[in-house]
């Protein structure tokens, strides 16, 4: 589940297999703003979704809830939806 994911995010290996299931241009642009940041991927990743879960406003929680209940996979769906949003914002 979502807890367990976010829990193990500071992991190389369990980030790097989440960044392979985004789509490619997430994960460039993921990765690219890691290193603007003098951060390791890893710790943008985990960084991004313990952001967001301090700083998500009600209407990015009521979407990623909506992602939730529609996924075969909620925790990896609500990661890959907050790192998708994590890239492209400005």
């Amino acid at each position: 589940m979502f807890g367990e994911l976010i829990a193990k995010l500071d992991q190389p290996a369990v980030a790097a297999a989440v960044l392979a299931t985004l789509d490619p241009v997430v994960m460039v642009e993921v990765t690219r703003r890691a290193s603007v940041a003098s951060m390791t991927v890893t710790d943008f990743v985990a960084g991004a979704v313990h952001e967001f879960i301090e700083r998500g406003n009600d209407d990015q929680w009521f979407q990623l809830l909506t992602v939730l209940r529609k996924s075969d996979d909620p925790g990896l769906a609500a990661v890959q939806t907050i790192l998708t949003w994590a890239s492209t914002d400005s």
